[in-house]
């Protein structure tokens, strides 16, 4: 028997298992219509009498990955979403999870709601809502430290790490594993509970059973982020303890206040605000053309910047053909290849197996003497002197149509040229500029894109030098003015508490009654950069604010709870934000005068927010 609720979910009859089969690709999101369809199917579950036990499992490539995005700062539509979770618990009928692909955020709290778990193997599971800025708010901060205790379930949530499906069957989340099979591994232990009543998570008390322990745990916490820059965390901490001193209804209301008041911190918003960023990054010209498959790629260069590039395509797994003109400068190139696999070996980050294989699939070659002959490239990198402007690049065996990428300006490859950036790595992640010109092809953009997505970059689109450098020069150009005029401690100051410490920096001293000088310094920087990112805008080097928040936060290393320039901008309102830049113009006009953008937007009445969803 098979009927659907809706089109997200569909009922079938095991025997006397009602499974209730998820289904709202692409990752089925937790969206008013899937926990609407949820709602129903139990309720089916709850009013017929053949049905002795219920399953929940998703079709496609996981389990509920989390809350529907799209729902985000709308009003809430009933059932939410702990409603739902406490319907699954307070079933008189065993309910059980069968988990695959990604069991994160109110994926994991509504499989925590039931009353058994069984996932495949290369499952993850997580509570990632700190980098949102919130916490777990279905119940997940109370049931969790039920079943695990407070150590491991604080360290869950506030790292906001995935963990894998073996890991999380040792802690006590899971109550079984399989290789392969979750649907017949969730039904029979569906129909193994059906003979008896079911044990809600919420009367579990497996992570209580020590409590010294549980409260050092909660100490510890909290000693540790007693000066964390966001207030996720500590809320977080408030729920755990909460989940043993009150009763289980009272924590739940604790949780849901705890949610409400960070959901209206300033963090959060950035957070969200980033997080919508990276997202919107990925609406780029030359997106949705179709890529050309690159399998052997050669770079031109084996300076610094190639080295660098040819590591990451070989652990990206590509096959990379290394040509220089110098004999010398192709050997010391390999020597710091060798040298940087060598170590990463060492230090048991690569298996003896994966370095071998990475080092087989480099390919040097001598510039005039064998020019790289062999396999035809897919994909061309200019790097080293070879991407200055009139360089003589020696000619070299590609495909037809393969992308020629110059480093760091937009190429003279015509169609086939574009440009691209690649920044060191920061806390928050690895940036590249992909650098296009109007004669750029799309299906040469969409191939470099779908290669630095492979190799692990946040990408953003722009023209000309790119988005971070012209950020670069604004920091610094803002930064010498206030220091020629406050000194440098207060700057040192605002560096440190933004965790942007330039290389030779160290950190400030007490300041001595001078304090609260930093926060005064703050805006006149976040302006410059906002000021740099219009002219940017208006001279079509970047696509969009948000592009512009990006590059700071991921390339340059800015908090992401600060929200980048834009949103500050965006905060500060424009016709205040042009008063600013007009008092801090008088100093260093250069950098503060306002670009010829503000005056458009404020005369057309366009937000920062219209922007970037043009």
């Amino acid at each position: 028997m098979q009927s659907n609720t809706g089109s997200f979910v569909t009922l079938e009859m095991r025997g006397p298992v009602l499974v209730l089969w998820i289904d709202n690709p692409p990752v089925n999101a937790l969206g008013f219509g899937l926990r609407a369809a949820l709602a129903q199917g139990l309720e089916a579950a709850k009013t017929d009498p053949k049905v002795r036990a219920v399953v929940l499992l998703a079709r496609g490539r996981t389990f509920p990955a989390g809350a529907d995005i799209s729902e985000f700062g709308k009003p809430p539509q009933d059932p939410l979403l702990p409603d739902l979770c406490n319907m699954i618990e307070a079933s008189a009928k065993p309910v059980v999870a069968g988990l695959h692909g990604t069991a994160l955020g109110g994926g994991l709290e509504l499989a925590l709601a039931a009353h058994g778990r069984v996932a495949l193997a290369d499952t993850r599971l997580g509570l990632p809502e700190v980098g949102l800025g919130i916490l777990p708010g279905a119940g997940g901060t109370q049931r969790l430290p039920r079943l695990i205790g407070a150590q491991e379930s604080l360290r869950l949530m506030i790292s906001g790490k995935p963990i894998a499906a073996p890991e999380a069957l040792a802690l006590g989340i899971l109550d079984k594993v399989v290789e392969h099979g979750v649907a017949e591994a969730a039904i029979a232990m569906a129909l193994h509970m059906a003979p008896i009543a079911p044990i809600p998570t919420r009367d579990r008390r497996d992570g209580f059973r020590a409590p010294k322990a549980y409260f050092a745990a909660i100490s510890d916490a909290r000693r540790v982020q007693a000066n964390a820059p966001i207030p996720g965390p500590g809320r977080i901490i408030d729920c755990v303890e909460a989940a043993q001193l009150l009763p289980f209804e009272q924590g739940l209301a604790f949780e849901r206040a705890a949610f409400a008041d960070l959901v209206a911190t300033p963090e959060a918003e950035a957070l969200r605000h980033v997080f919508f960023a990276e997202r919107r990054a990925g609406r780029m010209v030359g997106a949705k053309a179709r890529p050309l498959a690159v399998a052997q790629v050669t770079v031109l260069g084996a300076a610094a910047d190639g080295v660098q590039l040819v590591r990451g395509l070989l652990a990206a797994g590509y096959d990379v053909t290394l040509v220089d003109s110098q004999t010398a400068a192709l050997t010391q190139g390999l020597e710091a290849i060798a040298t940087a696999l060598a170590a990463e070996r060492t230090a048991k980050k690569l298996s003896p197996a994966e370095h071998d294989a990475r080092w087989a699939r480099l390919m040097p070659a001598l510039a005039g003497v064998d020019g790289g002959d062999g396999e035809a490239a897919d994909m061309l990198f200019l790097t080293g002197a070879y991407r200055l402007p009139g360089a003589a690049v020696p000619v070299v065996s590609a495909k037809v149509g393969a992308p020629i990428v110059t480093l760091g300006r937009v190429g003279e490859g015509g169609q086939r040229g574009l440009g691209l950036t690649l920044l060191p790595a920061t806390q928050n992640g690895r940036l590249s500029e992909i650098l296009i010109s109007e004669q750029t092809a799309a299906e040469a953009i969409a191939t470099v894109l779908a290669v630095l997505k492979r190799l692990g970059y946040q990408v953003v689109q722009g023209q000309g030098t790119g988005i971070s450098p012209g950020l670069a020069l604004a920091l610094h150009a803002s930064l010498e003015a206030l220091e020629a005029k406050h000194g440098p401690e207060p700057v040192l100051d605002l560096l440190g508490r933004w965790g942007v410490l330039r290389d030779n920096d160290r950190a400030a001293p007490k300041l001595l009654g001078r304090v609260n000088l930093w926060a005064g310094l703050a805006a006149p920087v976040m302006g410059a950069l906002a000021n740099a990112g219009l002219r940017m805008i208006g001279d079509e080097k970047a696509l969009r604010p948000s592009d512009i928040d990006l590059a700071m936060i991921i390339g340059q290393g800015f908090p992401r709870w600060g929200g980048g320039p834009m949103l500050w901008a965006a905060r500060r309102g424009l016709l205040v934000l042009r008063d600013d830049l007009n008092r801090w113009a008088d100093d260093a006009p250069d950098i503060w005068s306002p670009a010829p953008l503000l005056d458009d937007l404020i005369r057309q009445g366009i937000s920062l927010a219209d922007l970037n969803e043009a």
